[in-house]
């Protein structure tokens, strides 16, 4: 008897807690839940797209037989 009534307290405080947070920061959550950012501001630049390769491999030179070069 005294679990379930401590029980029922504790999730009454939970509950209580979780209301709070949702009517404080319900609309920073919904935004973030959305993708975008609630209170941040367009900025007056445009995107630039970087793009990045990977440097050549330098070819090295290994001596073969004959033989081989023929093969290939």
């Amino acid at each position: 008897m005294l679990a379930t009534a401590v029980s029922l307290a504790f999730f009454g405080f939970v509950l209580t807690m979780v209301t709070d947070v949702i009517r404080r920061d319900g609309r920073k959550i919904r935004a973030a839940l959305e993708g975008r950012s609630w209170d941040a501001q367009h900025a007056a630049v445009r995107c630039v797209t970087v793009r990045f390769s990977q440097p050549s491999k330098a070819v090295e030179r290994v001596p073969v037989r004959t033989a081989l070069r023929a093969a290939a």
